[in-house]
């Protein structure tokens, strides 16, 4: 049998798989302590309070993550679709009629080490006190629709909840003081299609310079990973000025010269807002290739 490497969904579920890879740090190699005393965890935890959330810690040397191949797992899927009420309706893949469940029992297995299994208990309590926000588009609010459904049946029912408010989803987990959160800003700048509903629009226009307009939410973080990519496969102009005025000073440019506008617009933010002692920061995205490649792309910023 092959891997379905024409699957819309591994190309979903692969920024995801690999994201979950950065976030097994030095904090996650203590599942092991989980078996045993309970002090122990405790201590464990006290040891490692004053450490980044998800810091990369120490990995086999010569591991390259991004390189090895499909493997079919028995043990997958780590939660189906009918087990959580998150999922929104264009991607209930079964409940739609979707015959064949085998693209579900695949994994990414680097050619020179193993990865960690994932331990919702362990992500749950690695979140306590954190605030944990997806920004973009789509294929970033299937990575927070996927963290939730990983975790959500830990959580008794009268202590989680889940908010829509405007651009934002929140899942709170109120034991833990924490949230795990979704941002729409599918350019991460300003446009006309920032609408978290009716956002369908065939000309689309980003605003040049505007990050903050939709910045000035995602302060607080302790992790925060951006994606931007499905929606620039389209025509789209470039706003110099602003959606208020009369006359609008608009531009053609190349995808490449607008993707880079608005990835130095990220990181200038980054660097201007985020503390490097207490947030991590991600970017996901896909190569123009993945069509034919299925290749993802995946990095922590330093900031």
């Amino acid at each position: 049998m092959k891997p379905p490497f024409s699957s819309s969904l591994l190309l979903i579920l692969l920024p995801f798989i690999v994201l979950v890879i950065f976030l097994y740090t030095e904090e996650f190699s203590c599942i092991l302590c989980q078996l045993g005393p309970r002090v122990s965890s405790q201590q464990h935890i006290k040891k490692n309070k004053e450490k980044l959330p998800f810091a990369i810690g120490e990995t086999e040397k010569g591991c390259d993550i991004f390189s090895g191949k499909w493997v079919w797992d028995e043990n997958r899927p780590l939660y189906e679709e009918s087990e959580c009420p998150y999922i929104t309706p264009q991607s209930t893949c079964q409940e739609h009629g979707r015959p064949d469940k085998d693209y579900q029992h695949w994994r990414w297995q680097p050619h020179s080490c193993s990865l960690p299994s994932f331990n919702a208990t362990l992500m749950v309590e690695t979140l306590r006190g954190k605030r944990m926000l997806f920004v973009g588009d789509s294929l970033n609010r299937g990575q927070y629709i996927s963290m939730i459904c990983l975790v959500h049946r830990l959580i008794p029912e009268n202590a989680k909840s889940i908010e829509n408010d405007g651009n934002f989803a929140i899942f709170t987990i109120k034991d833990y003081n924490a949230t795990i959160e979704f941002y729409w800003a599918p350019f991460l700048l300003e446009s006309n299609s920032d609408a978290a509903i009716t956002h369908r629009i065939v000309e689309r226009v980003v605003r040049n310079g505007s990050i903050d307009v939709h910045g000035k939410y995602w302060k607080g973080s302790d992790i925060i990973v951006f994606d931007t990519y499905l929606w620039w496969l389209s025509n789209f102009s470039i706003l110099q000025g602003s959606f208020d005025d009369e006359v609008k000073d608009i531009v053609e440019v190349s995808t490449e010269d607008a993707y880079r506008m608005v990835m130095k617009s990220m990181l200038s933010w980054i660097k201007e807002n985020m503390d490097p002692k207490k947030t991590r920061v991600f970017f996901t995205s896909m190569s123009p290739y993945h069509e034919r490649l299925s290749k993802t792309i995946i990095f922590p910023l330093l900031v």
